[in-house]
Order: structure tokens, then sequence, then C-alpha cells
């Protein structure tokens, strides 16, 4: 167990690295958003969702009603169940308590280190929850500063802390591919969510090209 903590903290600590670097700037843009250091804090915990968190953060500016907040949050977070319906088959012997530590440290990086480690033969959920769990302590940890320590006349834009959480879902996306499908899986999806990010449609985006991603996997399988 303790090698393989050891090894998730070597192989994902560049990714934890940059949730401390996302949380700070999210801290950051709540507090311009008139979010107190609690509320952020609170938000960071409860949803622990980067790119919810910010679209959050963007209608609360905007002065939008609670429901559409809420609402816009679930619709992106919808990829969660894709996630974990790919996870089910190593925690369906899991017991309630263990799933549900498991479901709420769920990332778009802790499944994918968490599936890159099953891939090469890794058992357990050492690797996983150490991975995972470091994610969510760099993130809250980097709120509460971004929150209470560090200046307002920053802009994370201008350093171009807001493009990290992009690059971090690339470096993702390059991990995991290990032939032409995988490259053929990334691409169409990437077009699906690029194309309807331009239509206006940014809330839908990352949920439907998550629903083809696996549609061209299975219709080039079924080629091969």
């Amino acid at each position: 167990m303790r090698a393989e903590a050891r090894r998730a903290l070597a192989e994902g600590w560049p990714i934890v690295l940059t949730s401390v670097v996302v949380g700070t700037a999210f801290g950051i843009a709540a507090r311009q958003a008139g979010l107190d250091p609690v509320e952020a804090s609170g938000m960071s915990m409860i949803i622990f969702a980067g790119a919810s968190q910010f679209a959050a953060l963007d209608l609360i500016a905007r002065n939008a009603p609670a429901p559409l907040v809420v609402a816009t949050v679930l619709l992106l977070n919808l990829r969660h169940l894709l996630m974990a319906a790919a996870m089910r088959v190593e925690l369906a012997q899991r017991v309630a308590w263990q799933r549900a530590i498991c479901a709420y440290l769920l990332t778009d990086e802790s499944f994918a280190m968490g599936i890159a480690h099953v891939r090469r033969g890794g058992r357990g959920m050492t690797y996983y929850l150490t991975f995972a769990g470091s994610l969510w302590l760099g993130w809250n940890v980097a709120t509460v500063i971004g929150a209470t320590l560090v200046s307002d006349a920053i802009d994370p834009k201008r350093y171009g802390l807001d493009f990290a959480i992009t690059a971090t879902f690339v470096a993702i996306v390059v991990i995991g591919i290990r032939g032409r499908a995988d490259v053929a899986v990334a691409i169409g999806a990437g077009l699906l969510a690029g194309a309807l990010r331009l239509l206006g449609a940014s809330a839908i985006a990352v949920v439907a090209a998550g629903a083809l991603a696996p549609l061209i996997a299975v219709a080039l399988k079924d080629r091969e």
C-alpha cells in the first residue's frame, strides 16, 4: 500500500501542483465575485469541481438567480456519471462508505490517473485515494490562500492562471492516449465541444462530448 501511495504522489505531483495554482486563482475570483472566504472555501469543499465552480462564479457575478446557478453546476457535473460508470467494475466489491468517498473525490484528474493505473494492472484503492486526496487538499488550501492572502490587484488572466485548468485537461488526454483509436476519440469529442462552445452552448459542451466519445470508441472497435 505504501508503494502504491508513493507511486501516486510521484506520478501525480505535477497535476496536484496545477490544482494549487488553479485553486488560488479560484479563490481570487471568488473574492472578486463577492464571496467571502468561508463561502469560497465552502464551495470548494462541497462541489470540488473546478470548471463548475468557475462557471458558478461567473453566474454569481452577473447576479443570476440561484436555481440557474445550481442547475448549471449540476449539468456540468453530469460527466461524473460517465466517469463513475467506467469505474464501477473496480468499485463494485467495495462497501458503501468506501464508494461514497471515491465518488466525493472523483474529478477529471483523479479519474484519468485512476484509470491509467488500472490499465497498467494496478488494483485496490490506495493509488486512487492517495492522488485524489492530495488533489482535494491542494485545491482547498489554495482556495483559502487565494480568498484571503492574495491581493485583489492580481488578475489571474494576466498571468495565464485561467489557462492552467485547460492545460491540465490537455495533459490528461495525452496521458490516456494509447493508439490511433484514442486519438480519434479525443479529436471527435474536442471538435464537438469546441463547436458547441462557439454556438454558445458551453453548459452542455462537456456532457455532449463525453457522451459522444464512447460512441466513437464503440464504432471504431466494431470496425476493427
